[in-house]
């Protein structure tokens, strides 16, 4: 299961603009008390870890990916609530899916939801956890990722999973409701095509 543009163009979105998202929240934590101190301590981490990020990054483009793992794991277990763990974590659940190891992808896109301030992040995460459910037909465990999402009721993206999995399990009604709920929240283009053809598969 392949995941989907829409969650690929908002990861590219946030790529494009940690760096202003970083900057907000350190300026957030050096209102506190020792504003000078906390200031230049809270930036000089994020630089550091900023840089770690971006080296991971380089190894996962290169294919070097046991050193990938390794210090994108070292990121993650030491920095579990910074936001470029959360992003970290997407590549290790990428990683992770493409090498059809779905439990390890599992616990990376978990790890988002239990610590990432980001919400998202959490929204992604929930999603492509929501899809690996259903992978290995974890189908009460997907409508519950799914049941979390804020506004997943107006989502197309949730719909169309849900009606995914209605239909999987041969509730074609359901399916229907799901599809067609999907598509009254004007999904883009090539998304509103997938669920029209999904939808003229069980007419």
């Amino acid at each position: 299961m392949q995941f989907t543009e829409e969650e690929d163009r908002l990861i590219s979105w946030l790529r494009q603009n940690y760096l202003n998202i970083i900057l907000g929240l350190a300026i957030g934590f050096t209102s506190i008390a020792g504003y000078n101190y906390y200031q230049s301590s809270a930036m000089n981490a994020q630089h550091q870890i900023s840089l770690d990020y971006q080296e991971i990054v380089k190894l996962y483009q290169a294919e070097k990916f046991s050193s990938f793992s390794d210090k994108a794991n070292i990121l993650v277990k030491k920095n579990p609530e910074n936001i470029y763990s959360a992003m970290t974590n997407l590549y290790l659940a990428k990683y992770h899916h493409d090498n059809n190891q779905l439990d390890e992808a599992l616990k990376s896109l978990s790890h988002i939801l239990a610590n990432s301030k980001s919400q998202s992040h959490v929204y992604i995460a929930s999603l492509r956890l929501a899809r690996i459910y259903i992978l290995q037909g974890e189908y009460v465990s997907a409508i519950e990722v799914l049941s979390s999402i804020e506004d997943g009721s107006t989502d197309p993206i949730v719909l169309e999973l849900l009606g995914d999995i209605m239909l999987i399990q041969n509730d074609k009604l359901e399916a229907i409701k799901n599809y067609e709920s999907a598509l009254s929240q004007d999904p883009t283009p090539n998304k509103a095509k997938l669920i029209e053809s999904k939808l003229s598969t069980i007419r």
